[in-house]
């Protein structure tokens, strides 16, 4: 009698590990099913416009070399931002000639180190970001003037050559760091008229 209850004991025993073996595999290998779900990265796309004076052989100082204010048009399909690093370089200086150019920004562009950021229309504030909404599709004016500084450029810059580099940098507002989204060269060979 002793050997038949071991054996309902073993056979309980078996049992009782295979349901919780059973239970286990079942809870461990549980799936469910959700529905489609779709991700769209976002694009972030400006275009570059304007022009400058048609005669660039013979630029003096104090003249406007702008003809068409540069503009920027958001072709983006998310909230950007956008900043702008301008370099201007002179052969006769060797190096920067920032010092010797007067160059007149677009509205809401602000100035801090290297770069102008755009804080202003259409850029709009959100905690401490200025974000540019995909639906602005104004064009952004970025310069409206370039002048020689007729005190400091004489006959010596004849012949010089003057560079201005705009170098754009854009970013999706959130999760994102600064990239860059193109840039653009502006070359005059300046000086008196001969």
């Amino acid at each position: 009698m002793k050997s038949k209850k071991i054996i309902l004991l073993v056979i309980l025993l078996l049992a009782l590990v295979g349901l919780t073996t059973f239970a286990i595999r079942a809870w461990l290998t549980d799936t469910d099913t959700t529905g489609d779900t779709t991700f769209t990265v976002g694009d972030v796309e400006y275009t570059w416009a304007g022009a400058t004076i048609a005669d660039t052989t013979k630029i003096v100082p104090g003249q406007n070399l702008i003809a068409t204010s540069y503009t920027l048009t958001n072709g983006s399909n998310i909230e950007t931002e956008l900043r702008v690093k301008i370099t201007m370089t002179s052969s006769y200086l060797a190096g920067d000639a920032s010092s010797i150019i007067d160059l007149t920004m677009g509205t809401g562009w602000v100035q801090s180190g290297d770069y102008w950021y755009l804080q202003g229309s259409p850029a709009v504030e959100a905690s401490g970001k200025y974000s540019i909404p995909a639906t602005a599709t104004t064009p952004i004016t970025v310069v409206t003037s370039i002048i020689l500084d007729g005190s400091l450029v004489g006959n010596v810059y004849s012949t010089t050559t003057i560079t201005i580099n705009f170098l754009f940098e854009a970013k999706q507002t959130d999760y994102v760091t600064w990239a860059e989204l193109g840039s653009a060269n502006i070359d005059f060979s300046t000086g008196l008229a001969a």
